[in-house]
């Protein structure tokens, strides 16, 4: 987006000379997601917002040692900033007033969302807006970008119902599905689009109780067309003296991969894009032991970094490597490959706990395209290594609403870790399983072996709260990346 306004505001909370800005904002303009999602695409600038407490933390633990990445903090007080911190950095106060020096009416300026002051910018640069014009002038541009946001949104769900749905074909639907998700994330009319998201959502739920169990059993030679079937494609892809890398984001849903394959594609990665599926219940404890057991899960297992890496080291011993040619390496580790590894595992969880922390999907894809460059950092790390390298997730996400919370006794046979989530439950009672389904009809569940997944977009929450989450049988969350990415040359 070529914004006028953000070229002034760049101009105003930044110098060439630091690499840090720290600004004091009274309006919270710098705080609005879409001028942050700005700043970062055309200037590489990541907005910190937090106490000064948490500012001089992310200066102690990120900025020192990340010196080519640019940050801006937005500070509450910038007077009570420590020295140290200020001899590194721009410190400066920015108003919405300095943007807007000749609009009169300046309290007016702070309701407005970027959107419209965006458009508004440049009608006020090269005349005064007496105070009698403003609220006309403001009023106009609110209409118009109504009349945009509507035209957007139906552009959009437009492009939805024209998808020929073959769920044979997921990689194609994906790519459609994605580009059409974030154009209207980033225009914010998501949410009217929802319709469309779940007709789309409805057919895949057809193909769920037709194909999705048989296809875990699926011939994996090819391709892997469920998270179960990596390693064992793996196995006959490649050599044995072949250096071989897997690399898990948990939590990465496609339309968020599409986002990191256009950083990739400026530093020369080329990529062979696929799907694959998760195991379901879509969650870490199944899905993403299912990766590395290379098989089916069980149940008693307890998900942490050290089983994690058990695994990966047992599979491939199995396959007659010794432990010195096999290394995992998860976030508490130092990123550091060791001589001689033939099979490299990488799992970040970092995007995961990104998600959680979403209430909707422009706050998920502004986290995304920030974190994009330090996942591509490691990818290029591996890549001139010589591996042969491929990117999949255990599970995607999905916007969801509040049903309801589970109640007290609704929990009790949910005891098992993993047992019960947002979007999921594993029973440890058949009869209890079979009543819950059938007294909650206006649940939409996927009824299946000692568990069950809700197949819309609702979660056990709160009613009227929104989260992203996982755990269900949503499209989002189950067809997810499987990528081989190499340099091209």
């Amino acid at each position: 987006m070529n914004s006028n306004l953000i070229k002034r505001i760049a101009a105003k909370v930044m110098v060439d000379y630091q690499c840090l800005s720290i600004v004091n904002n009274p309006d919270g303009l710098l705080t609005q997601e879409a001028v942050r999602s700005l700043l970062f695409q055309n200037y590489g600038v990541e907005v910190v917002v937090g106490s000064n407490l948490q500012l001089r933390i992310h200066f102690e633990l990120i900025f020192k040692v990340n010196s080519d990445r640019r940050f801006l903090y937005v500070s509450e007080d910038t007077t009570s900033i420590l020295p140290d911190m200020r001899q590194q950095a721009y410190v400066c106060t920015f108003n919405i007033s300095d943007a807007f020096p000749l609009f009169a009416n300046k309290s007016l300026l702070r309701c407005l969302p970027f959107e419209v002051l965006d458009k508004l910018y440049p009608l006020t640069t090269t005349r005064r807006v007496t105070m009698s014009e403003c609220s006309f002038l403001v009023e106009r541009l609110i209409v118009e970008r109504e009349q945009e946001l509507k035209q957007s949104a139906d552009y959009c769900l437009a492009r939805l119902r024209n998808i020929e749905v073959d769920w044979t074909k997921p990689q194609s639907m994906m790519e459609t599905i994605s580009s059409i998700t974030i154009d209207a994330v980033k225009n914010g009319v998501y949410h009217q689009i929802i319709p469309g998201i779940d007709a789309i959502n409805h057919s895949f739920q057809k193909w769920v109780d037709e194909n999705y169990f048989a296809t875990l059993q699926s011939n994996h030679l090819i391709h892997p067309k469920s998270v179960n079937k990596i390693l064992p494609h793996l196995v006959i892809q490649h050599d044995r003296e072949d250096k071989v890398a897997l690399l898990v984001v948990d939590g990465f849903t496609y339309w968020q991969y599409t986002i990191l394959r256009q950083f990739l594609e400026t530093k020369g990665v080329k990529t062979e894009d696929g799907t694959t599926l998760s195991w379901l219940p879509s969650i870490t404890m199944l899905s993403r032991q299912a990766i590395f057991r290379g098989g089916v899960p069980q149940p008693d297992y307890k998900q942490n970094p050290t089983n994690e890496g058990k695994l990966w080291m047992d599979y491939w011993k199995q396959q007659g490597f010794g432990s010195h040619e096999l290394q995992y390496i998860s976030d508490k580790d130092e990123f550091a490959i060791n001589e001689g590894v033939k099979r490299l595992a990488v799992v970040t969880v970092e995007m995961d706990e990104k998600m959680h922390s979403s209430t909707d999907n422009k706050d998920l894809l502004s986290l995304t395209e920030n974190w994009c460059p330090r996942i591509t950092e490691k990818i290029m790390a591996i890549l001139r290594l010589g591996y042969h390298l491929y990117l999949t997730t255990d599970h995607g996400s999905v916007l969801s609403y509040g049903w309801r919370p589970l109640t007290q006794i609704e929990s009790v046979f949910l005891y098992k870790d993993g047992s019960r989530g947002k979007r999921h439950l594993i029973y440890n009672n058949k009869d209890e399983q079979a009543r819950f389904y059938k007294e909650n009809k206006d649940l939409s569940l996927l009824n299946h072996d000692n568990w069950l997944a809700i197949r819309d977009d609702s979660c056990f929450a709160r009613e009227g709260s929104a989260m992203i989450t996982h755990g269900g049988s949503h499209f989002t969350e189950v067809v997810i990346p499987f990528v081989k990415l190499k340099i091209d040359e």
